[in-house]
């Protein structure tokens, strides 16, 4: 293959992925629309989906407000089942925050638009088309997976 061949064949995937996007962005924003979180809860909860080591303290300085606000963030998002406090095992008066299952959850379907394929739209598919598709999309997975931090 050459790389001219190479360069188009990407183009036009980047093409057709954006065009996909577009005809799923109506649903993956229905999350977002049915969700009961602030926008701070929701980056609240984001950063700690980020860092593993969220303290209080450290969530504050990241969304840029007080301890007092995050505090009530924090007790909103815990009382939802979305986070927990736990003392810190080498620092009793630090409380670690992490995300709970359902915290997680939340996040994956607002933030990371993890959808299913809807099946009817796979049952458009030949049989051909559906084994080439899930080929690319395991080598697509494996490239990303070596590309990962």
């Amino acid at each position: 293959m050459t790389d001219q061949t190479r360069e188009q064949l990407v183009a036009e995937l980047a093409a057709l992925h954006h065009r996909l996007g577009e005809e799923f962005f109506a649903s993956r924003l229905r999350p977002l629309l049915e969700t009961d979180l602030t926008v701070q809860q929701l980056r609240a909860l984001a950063l700690v989906q980020v860092d593993r080591d969220s303290t209080p303290h450290r969530l504050a300085e990241a969304l840029g407000v007080s301890a007092a606000t995050v505090s009530g963030i924090l007790d909103r998002l815990t009382a939802a089942g979305m986070t927990v406090r736990t003392p810190d095992p080498d620092d009793g008066r630090v409380r670690r925050v992490t995300s709970t299952e359902k915290g997680s959850e939340a996040i994956r379907r607002i933030v990371a638009h993890e959808d299913d394929l809807p099946p009817d739209l796979l049952d458009e598919l030949a049989l051909d088309d559906l084994r080439a598709l899930t080929q690319g999309t395991r080598a697509l997975l494996e490239a990303a997976r070596r590309l990962a931090p």
